[in-house]
């Protein structure tokens, strides 16, 4: 039992604290690069100790060459993959995988699709097989693809009684141009995804899955494994004559607006208030980056210490950017109290504007906080094989280049707090910028108004 004189802390000594060294020097790993008999790049990273290897097929399949009366068809197509291939239909497939200790996925993105693999060094070649019949040989039955539209419609209501979700559909609707892919849901909207049937996931799996313009990545230990036999052998010899490549479509901006979408009776309201953006390939990509994390990207950022700290309005407000592979946008975004929208608002937009007459450039101290979070992170982030393997297929899917991680945190070490103010303001106009509240709008309208918002819409919504 403790005395008396243990439990005191004016007797506890404090013990010896290690000193905090720098952060040493890193970088994003290089990989070895080669090319299938059929084209298909691959891009391996040898990394001894990652005894789980990550394999991702970068497909060029961007979104915007879907038939538009069937949008989410890529979607519905892709989540029937590892539901039974020609030599292993239906369950059986999904017995073997498990049997491999495998995992397997599909990330769907405008710009295109993944199928990603997971599987222990010790079952890389029997999960390797499965993992190409999947992609190359998929079943994608009738009663299937039926089952997926049902989930997806499912979804799709699910997301529309959500207040937060659907400000972020809405937002996305009124950013980009309404002819632009990017500004609806990449699974589809509901009148599409009913259209959806097995004939139309067959035909886009036929028309626009193959190894054109596809990318291979592995990262792991592979051990005695060559990667470049493995994969030869299992996706060298995949050929489709008859895939189509879409062009990557440019993302246009919609018209600034500004609308409340009506919950009655709702308590608190989300709020995105933001406009058109840029991609990272933009020179002003590492300085911008910086603005918006010192803005609302930290739990101390300007707008996080203003509205949830000092006012109590929000259990949390952030400002960030969403890069597509050419423009993007930018949002800050946030739920508020009914009764604090108007005030919320008010605050953001002066907090938002850091050249008006209030506003405050950026400090060299929020940029060293910036590039410290950013820098220290990134050898977190990309410690296992698959945060390299994620990484490096995003940057095939989005034309980086292999270097983007290490080339942005040299960037980024270089930005000045003259350089984040300017490439902040260069995106951020608050006169021009479109504002989504999806909330009770017989109580917040008015007061919005009141702050100058003169156009705004009230758009009646169910729910």
């Amino acid at each position: 039992m403790s005395t008396p004189e243990q439990l005191d802390p004016t007797t506890w000594r404090a013990a010896p604290q290690p000193e905090v060294a720098a952060p040493g020097a890193w970088s994003f790993p290089e990989p070895v690069v080669s090319t299938l008999a059929n084209g298909i790049e691959l891009v391996c990273f040898d990394l001894p100790g990652q005894h789980v290897v990550s394999a991702h097929l970068v497909l060029d399949a961007p979104l915007n060459g879907e038939d538009p009366d069937v949008e989410g068809v890529a979607t519905i197509a892709a989540r029937t993959l590892d539901e039974g291939t020609r030599n292993h239909p239906g369950e059986e497939f999904a017995e073997l995988l498990e049997t491999e200790g495998a995992g397997f996925g599909i990330e769907v993105s405008l710009s295109g699709l993944q199928a990603v693999l997971d599987v222990p060094a010790s079952h890389l070649e029997q999960a390797f097989a499965l993992f190409s019949e999947a992609v190359t040989q998929p079943e994608i039955s009738d009663a299937d693809v039926a089952r997926h539209v049902q989930i997806r419609l499912a979804q799709i209501e699910q997301s529309s009684a959500n207040s937060a979700q659907l400000a972020s559909t809405a937002f996305r609707e009124s950013v980009f141009d309404p002819a632009s892919r990017a500004s609806r849901m990449s699974g589809g909207e509901a009148a599409s995804v009913a259209r959806v049937d097995g004939a139309a996931a067959r035909h886009f799996h036929a028309e626009h899955l193959g190894p054109a313009g596809a990318s291979l990545v592995l990262a792991g230990d592979f051990g005695g494994t060559d990667p470049h036999d493995l994969a030869q052998r299992w996706f060298g010899d995949w050929a489709n004559d008859a895939q189509v490549r879409t062009p990557q479509e440019q993302a246009a901006p919609g018209a600034r607006r500004h609308v409340v979408l009506h919950r009655p009776g709702a308590v608190q309201a989300d709020v995105r208030y933001g406009g058109f953006g840029i991609d990272r390939l933009d020179p002003r990509w590492p300085a911008a980056s910086v603005a918006t994390y010192a803005m609302g990207g930290a739990f101390l950022s300007r707008l996080n210490a203003v509205l949830r700290e000092e006012k109590g309005y929000t259990y949390g407000v952030r400002m960030s950017l969403t890069p597509l592979r050419s423009a993007g946008s930018f949002a800050i975004g946030g739920s508020f109290r009914t009764d604090v929208v108007a005030d919320s608002v008010r605050l953001a937009r002066e907090l938002a504007d850091v050249s008006g007459p209030e506003g405050r450039p950026f400090t060299a101290e929020e940029v060293a906080d910036a590039v410290t979070y950013t820098s220290g992170i990134s050898p977190l982030r990309y410690a296992t094989a698959d945060g390299v393997a994620d990484q490096a297929a995003v940057n095939r899917l989005v034309g980086l280049g292999d270097d983007y991680v290490t080339r942005n945190l040299a960037e980024l070490r270089q930005v000045t707090p003259e350089a984040a103010t300017q490439a902040y303001t260069s995106l951020v106009d608050v006169d021009a910028l479109t504002l989504v509240v999806v909330g009770d709008a017989d109580v917040i309208a008015d007061p919005l108004r009141d702050l100058g918002f003169d156009d705004l819409e009230v758009v009646r919504t169910e729910g």
